[in-house]
């Protein structure tokens, strides 16, 4: 009986905890890509610019699609500018209510996320990244903009499944064509840790990396 009374007080102890986490707003930093150029595309000899990366997502106050973009703490209507270029993902419980919100740490927003992963793929494929004032005369200027960089939360009877969706429009300057870079990953957890939200989101740019590689390849 005691045993039972015990594992019953552990049981509403680790649900008011989980529940508490849930209900605050986390702070995630994402690690720096390294990535190597493939000895096939090293030095190719272009330069490529990314002007600009601008953050195109649009937050619904309630929305019924975990994917959507969202906030809590008075709802995407209320949130800055600022914290809305950090959030990448929001917090849910097991019925799949929305709760808590995941932000990207202070000094990380998903421009320069995107910025910096777009610039490894870039490089991976035999590109040279350069600033503008630093490029020659002749470089492929890109202007880019993100439709999608969200992490969500699936609820499951036996485990939960994460999810992360990254899309991007990219536009050569100058009357070039325009394509798309998307990517989609998912991995089952049992919990949605902090720790899971990263490694999700680092899952998803790790496919957007990849897809982005396999579209600029001789592109340019």
């Amino acid at each position: 009986m005691i045993a039972r009374k015990s594992a019953g007080w552990l049981a509403v102890c680790l649900c008011a905890t989980l529940a508490g986490c849930a209900t605050s707003r986390s702070q995630i930093k994402l690690l720096s890509p390294v990535v190597a150029p493939s000895a096939s595309a090293a030095g190719n000899g272009r330069v490529v610019v990314i002007k600009s990366v601008t953050d195109e997502r649009v937050f619904e106050q309630a929305p019924s699609d975990p994917s959507t973009p969202s906030l809590g703490f008075g709802g995407s209507d209320g949130a800055t500018a600022q914290v809305k270029s950090q959030a990448i993902g929001r917090k849910r419980n097991g019925f799949g209510k929305a709760l808590g919100d995941v932000l990207l740490q202070q000094g990380q927003t998903v421009q320069d996320v995107v910025r910096e992963n777009l610039t490894a793929a870039l490089e991976q494929s035999g590109y040279k990244v350069e600033s503008q004032a630093d490029a020659n005369v002749n470089p492929v200027v890109l202007d880019v903009r993100i439709k999608k960089f969200w992490s969500w939360f699936q609820p499951g009877f036996w485990a939960i499944t994460l999810h992360s969706d990254i899309a991007t429009e990219l536009q050569v300057e100058g009357g070039g064509a325009s394509f798309e870079v998307q990517a989609h990953a998912e991995d089952k957890r049992q919990a949605a840790t902090e720790h899971a939200w990263m490694e999700i989101t680092q899952q998803g740019l790790e496919k957007f990396r990849a897809e982005a590689s396999k579209s600029v390849s001789g592109k340019f």
